[in-house]
């Protein structure tokens, strides 16, 4: 990543948020000169202060490791130790203990490294289409089997609108947006924000295949650590329904 994406970043999220140079300053503890370096382009923040705009700018733990490798090559390898570029056999293994969907994902690029089969009986075409926005702005079924394929989509096309440039390549972004562009509603989502209550809502409804029977799921996100991985844990977990309180307790 160059300091000149880091910066139009920078400044996108800030103005995003409705925030001043001297207040996100503040909220850093940085100095508003050192703000306006970073967005001009002509300074690369250490990792402290990476650190503090990650948290005053609201960056999704998820990306920050993405943003940090793009930053400084080849210093999560010395933190961390080298980690795998795919999941293992061991690793695959372990989805399948899941009883509802679930996946390992690359984002914001969407690519998806393997799902256990309770995710392929959700979504089978994804299997010939291991990438999210390809599944979802190129296969037909993704609509029928996601029946908040809107919300979805728009969240999904933000991420790696807002994203990509710092923590993709050129080529691989371009790559992405030129695969999906020909979907009527691609453009769109790509170029405008989705709505903040629909941005934070985790149950989406999926569709049976064959039988159209819908149930509700809902959206949790996790990072391996133990063994350190790059890749995220999507899981589709079910609604669990609350017991009612009982008298007396």
């Amino acid at each position: 990543m160059s300091k000149g994406q880091l910066a139009v970043f920078v400044r996108s999220r800030r103005d995003a948020l409705g925030v001043t140079q001297a207040q996100l300053a503040t909220t850093t503890g940085w100095s508003k000169s050192a703000i306006e370096k970073v967005e001009a382009g002509s300074l690369v923040p250490s990792l402290e202060f990476a650190g503090a705009l990650f948290d005053a700018l609201g960056i999704p733990y998820m990306y920050r490791e993405r943003i940090i490798a793009a930053l400084y090559p080849g210093a999560l390898d010395r933190i961390l130790g080298r980690t795998a570029a795919l999941p293992d056999a061991d690793a695959l293994a372990d989805l399948e203990y899941l009883p509802y969907p679930a996946a390992y994902l690359m984002l914001p690029e969407g690519d998806i490294l393997g799902g256990n089969a309770a995710w392929i009986e959700a979504f089978p075409e994804s299997a010939a289409k291991p990438n999210l926005f390809t599944y979802l702005f190129t296969e037909p079924s993704a609509r029928e089997a996601l029946v908040d394929w809107e919300r979805l989509a728009h969240g999904f096309t933000y991420g790696l609108r807002m994203m990509g440039p710092i923590s993709l390549s050129e080529s691989k972004l371009a790559e992405i947006v030129d695969r999906c562009g020909a979907h009527p509603d691609f453009e769109r989502m790509y170029a405008s924000d989705p709505p903040l209550h629909e941005a934070l809502q985790p149950v989406i409804r999926v569709a049976a295949p064959g039988t159209g029977e819908t149930r509700e799921l809902c959206i949790k996100i996790d990072k391996p650590h133990l063994p350190h991985s790059p890749w995220l844990t999507y899981r589709l977990v079910p609604v669990r329904v609350a017991e009612p309180v009982r008298e007396g307790r």
